[in-house]
């Protein structure tokens, strides 16, 4: 399906043809077929190979792709999703990465997948890949190993921490492969990102399902010069009620889990049943930080339990510069809305150290590095500008 998408999106065949020579697979070709789901035209891509009957290893694979010498991004790339299915399937069998015997994986099929598709990428000069949430299915499958119930823990244990969803389609809609090429290849997941539509290709299933069985696969050209308004992202929300825990200790655990890479940590006061005074503690972090700073709440604070819940946010363009204030440096943080420059903030820290420095109270040392910014940025400032019209 990721093969079909790519040649529906304008990579040329001999793309993919040209890699599997140079991976010194014989007799092997690709052949694609226009068909249509539920009404919408794609690719169908079949590989044909000789019957094997071999169960290659993760080494046989690797040794198959290093040998063909192709675009060094490609060749890792590539072998880094096989790696990614091994530890899977090690892990869902109860075996180590080097045992693990790639059965229907370790088919020539398998191979040209994953190496073609990374080339496909390639090709197109892809800078980011952003998935959609992803569509499970649900049912149960035959299998090497037995009867399986979709999804199979391999394809499971690659997409921890990415959003997935299920609407009772009974058909297994993401495989171990598929997991693998499409966890490797995205570094977010979310809505539709803003930008130029350039290309849209469909990579066709084999079998008739409720929905299209197709793979929708979108160019985009990203807005150019961070006209884009905003980036959106996931975040991990942890929050915990603490009605016997000592004041004291509060502080500390909060700046503990900053230290650890907390994206902010905050408490509110709440009233809890019986009329007990607590406080609400709650986390932001990124999703694969959220295991580290859940262990830190529990030891370091009396609960015995953490609510989790993930968040879609949309942040700003955000930078840093450095200006100085009585020969002091400092930092301040810009945020752009567009092009636009929409809030100039000192670092609170920065204008505390030098406020103490040169013995200024807090709120003069935080203007000056304002009007300093604001200069240096070219911008005029905003009380002047609003000033008449006031008047």
């Amino acid at each position: 399906m990721f093969l079909g998408a790519l040649l529906d999106a304008g990579v040329p065949e001999t793309v993919f043809s040209d890699v599997i020579a140079a991976m010194e697979l014989e007799d092997v070709h690709i052949e694609a077929t226009t068909v249509h789901k539920q009404g919408i035209a794609g690719q169908h891509v079949e590989v044909h190979h000789p019957e094997q009957h071999v169960h290659r290893h993760l080494d046989d694979i690797t040794e198959i792709i290093e040998r063909a010498h192709l675009e060094p991004a490609v060749s890792e790339r590539s072998i880094e999703v096989f790696r990614r299915l091994a530890a899977a399937e090690a892990k869902a069998h109860g075996t180590s990465e080097t045992e693990v015997h790639f059965h229907e994986v370790g088919a020539i099929d398998a191979i040209v997948d994953v190496v073609c598709t990374v080339a496909g990428f390639h090709h197109l000069g892809i800078t980011k890949v952003q998935s959609s949430p992803v569509h499970l299915g649900t049912g149960f499958i035959k299998a090497a190993h037995g009867t399986m119930p979709v999804p199979v823990p391999a394809t499971t244990n690659l997409l921890v921490g990415v959003p997935t969803y299920s609407k009772g389609i009974a058909a297994e809609l993401v495989t171990p492969t598929g997991a693998a090429l499409l966890t490797t290849l995205s570094s977010s997941y979310g809505s539709w990102p803003a930008g130029r539509l350039l290309k849209i290709g469909y990579g066709a299933g084999t079998r008739e399902l409720p929905i299209p069985n197709l793979l929708r696969l979108v160019l985009i050209e990203s807005v150019p010069h961070g006209r884009s308004l905003w980036e959106m992202d996931e975040i991990s929300i942890l929050e915990c009620n603490l009605d016997d825990h000592n004041p004291e200790l509060v502080p500390p655990l909060m700046q503990k889990l900053l230290d650890q890479g907390a994206l902010d940590v905050y408490v509110q006061d709440i009233t809890m049943k019986g009329g007990r005074p607590a406080i609400l503690l709650t986390v932001l972090c990124q999703p694969e930080e959220q295991e580290l700073l859940a262990e830190t709440v529990f030891r370091e604070s009396t609960t015995l339990g953490i609510r989790t819940d993930r968040r879609f946010r949309y942040i700003l363009p955000r930078e840093c510069i450095s200006v100085t204030v009585d020969q002091e440096q400092l930092d301040v943080k810009i945020a752009r809305l567009g092009e636009e420059i929409i809030t100039v903030a000192p670092e609170y820290r920065d204008c505390l150290r030098v406020a103490q420095a040169i013995g200024l109270p807090l709120k003069e040392v935080y203007d000056r590095a304002k009007v300093a910014a604001r200069s240096a940025l070219s911008l005029g400032s905003s009380s002047h500008s609003h000033s008449h019209h006031h008047r």
